[in-house]
């Protein structure tokens, strides 16, 4: 449905009777100007004292992380005039949806009714006694103070993207190339930004994606060799990260730097070659890394702060608390562990290390891991590692050859025999491990030396929560397996809904029923964690939260008509709440986040709707009106 919601309108009264003339009296003595401003303050005063026992008032909230404003009292209740409108989304399951909870500082304390809440602590400004059984800290203040719930709006957790690249996103906001039909709009995109950049060097951008052109063909170097950017440096990363794009000058860096670029292709990457042979100057995977990567100049912190200022801004306008970044090098660890140590860090980060060159030899001794620093706000404690490529550029590993290309099966970005010691190694040191899977010779390859790794003890295994990443294309064998495994399935649910234009041509009819096989994989048993991948899509959760729920993009299409592209795959809203809270905590071994039940953290989104009962057609219009983080607002408003 997409009717407007019509604000509803009392009826018009009957006409009153009209009444016989009579002669107005006459006037009274005009006040003098002393009286007239004094009968002006009486009503003034009035009219403040009834809006504000009558809560017409509008007061901008006085609990705030940024701004400077007067803390909240040490306890304090949030409840809804409108019923259970509070999802406290419990660790046993469930949405756990109550009236009220209850905090003291950081923490939830309590939850129930507004009727227990009354008779627990007392309500301050009531006429009735505190109860003698309520906190010393609530009697002293002669009740509670309870915040309420602007009509229509819910709370729930505040969400956690359990998949994302925070410093690649701030950099993406410069040159953003999202959504463009053609090479030429690309082209004219760029220009327009080296046209309004105001210093000279290295281009940067993302987002673009061959399958939105005409002809669903690689672009070249030559198409960026126009008068405007002739001689510039310009790199472009494709949606997924996993193929860029460079300009000629960037061909000749790395002929200058490197050499000629060798005919053969490196294990785990390939280089786009012409009819003749020659580099067509589009990269994919480990050949990025080993040619264009190696002659980019390195980004300085104070360009990650830049970039990392963005996101967080952003991420947090969006309602997210926490942030799972998927890999980062330890030159980057070094700079986060100093935005934790200097309290710049606005919410909490869970980080994967990446290991730098070669990635298929342990790197744990590195590093040191971190856990909680700052209060909860950095987390080291699992490394990301590489199975395959992306689907889009056809770099993930089939076990079978892609539908759409004979002949070609993708590849694995690190050999089939080095798997198995690599996690094994990570597994005995202690470290959670994550790996980027999406083709389903990926999966299988390293479900191989995960299995092997725990061995017998599969309790244990499930212990260490380890992760596939994406986990987009199994064999219905695998998906059983992965769960039997306790494998965490960390999910991005905008990827399906992007790549379902184009997904069973590359896997054909039988293969497609193993990809983005969510409700499969907790069908067996298995366990979710929900993010997006930005840059890669869309940082919104609300975003993500539509398409688990509807398989459908954003403008109601899919494949298959409104009903949602392969609808039994779709998750429930419940477990869509649940993969965005709770169990993206538990996927990063977080036991005080994800949750609005006693003990945990008053992380919390307050949105301006019901996300368990608003229209599906209307979910994706529903605001953030305040996002809460320890018990204080770190972004947004709530009159109170």
């Amino acid at each position: 449905m997409s009717e407007v919601r019509q604000r509803k309108t009392a009826p018009p009264a009957a006409a009153a009777a009209v009444p016989k003339y009579e002669r107005a009296a006459r006037p009274p003595k005009r006040p003098t100007r002393q009286a007239h401003w004094a009968i002006s303050l009486v009503l003034l005063a009035f009219l403040v004292l009834y809006a504000q026992r009558n809560g017409l008032t509008k007061s901008k909230a006085p609990w705030t992380v940024d701004g400077g404003s007067k803390p909240l009292p040490e306890w304090y209740a949030v409840c809804s005039r409108e019923g259970k409108k509070v999802y406290t989304v419990p660790v046993e399951g469930g949405a756990g949806a109550v009236q009220c909870l209850v905090v003291a500082g950081k923490h939830v304390v309590d939850t129930g009714s507004l009727q227990a809440v009354r008779r627990t602590y007392g309500e301050k400004g009531a006429k009735v006694p505190v109860p003698k059984s309520a906190p010393d800290a609530v009697r002293k203040t002669s009740g509670i103070r309870i915040l309420y719930l602007p009509p229509g709006h819910s709370l729930t957790p505040g969400f956690t993207d359990a998949h994302a690249h925070p410093l690649e996103y701030g950099a993406s906001r410069h040159l953003q190339l999202l959504g463009s039909k053609t090479i030429e709009e690309v082209v004219a995109r760029t220009e327009a930004y080296v046209k309004s950049r105001k210093t000279h060097g290295w281009v940067i951008g993302q987002a673009w994606d061959q399958e939105l052109w005409p002809d669903k063909k690689y672009a070249t170097a030559a198409d960026l060799d126009t008068p405007v950017l002739k001689g510039l440096s310009i790199v472009l990363y494709r949606t997924d990260i996993h193929a860029v794009w460079v300009s000629p000058a960037v061909l000749d860096a790395i002929e200058e730097k490197l050499g000629p670029i060798p005919v053969e292709d490196i294990e785990g990457g390939q280089v786009i070659r012409d009819a003749d042979g020659k580099p067509t100057g589009v990269f994919l995977d480990n050949a990025i890394r080993e040619y264009v990567g190696k002659v980019m100049p390195p980004m300085t912190d104070e360009v990650r702060e830049e970039n990392l200022n963005v996101a967080m801004r952003d991420a947090l306008s969006l309602g997210l608390t926490g942030i799972h970044d998927a890999g980062l090098v330890p030159e980057d660890l070094a700079f986060f562990r100093r935005m934790a140590e200097e309290g710049k860090l606005r919410l909490r980060f869970y980080t994967m290390l990446l290991c730098p060159e070669p990635r298929d030899v342990y790197c744990g001794d590195q590093v040191e891991r971190v856990t909680g620093l700052q209060d909860g706000r950095w987390t080291l404690q699992s490394v990301k590692l590489f199975g395959d490529g992306a689907l889009g550029s056809r770099g993930a590993a089939l076990l079978e050859d892609y539908a759409d290309a004979p002949g070609w099966k993708g590849f694995l970005l690190t050999q089939d025999h080095v798997w198995a010691p690599l996690i094994k190694q990570y597994y005995d040191e202690g470290w959670q491990v994550n790996v980027h899977c999406i083709g389903d010779k990926a999966n299988h390859v390293v479900l191989d030396a995960i299995e092997a790794a725990i061995g017998t003890d599969k309790e244990a295994g499930r212990a260490r929560r380890l992760r596939i990443e994406h986990a987009q294309i199994f064999t219905m064998d695998d998906i059983k397996r992965a769960a039997d495994l306790g494998v965490i399935g960390s999910y991005q649910p905008t990827h399906a809904t992007s790549d379902m234009w184009y997904a069973e041509a590359r896997l054909g009819p039988e293969r497609i029923k193993g990809a983005y096989a969510w409700r499969s994989y907790l069908n067996a048993g298995g366990r979710i964690a929900l993010g997006s991948d930005f840059p890669v899509e869309s940082p919104d959760p609300l975003k993500g939260f539509y398409a688990a729920v509807t398989r459908r993009a954003e403008d109601g299409t899919s494949p298959h008509g409104p009903g949602g592209w392969y609808a039994n795959e779709k998750l429930t809203r419940v477990e869509a709440l649940r993969g965005f809270t709770a169990d993206a905590a538990y996927a990063s071994f977080s036991n005080d986040t994800g949750s609005l039940t006693k003990g945990f953290r008053f992380d919390a989104v307050l949105w301006d709707d019901d996300l368990m009962e608003v229209d599906e057609d209307e979910m994706l219009a529903t605001k953030v009106g305040a996002t809460i983080i320890d018990g204080r607002i770190v972004y947004g408003e709530w009159a109170v």
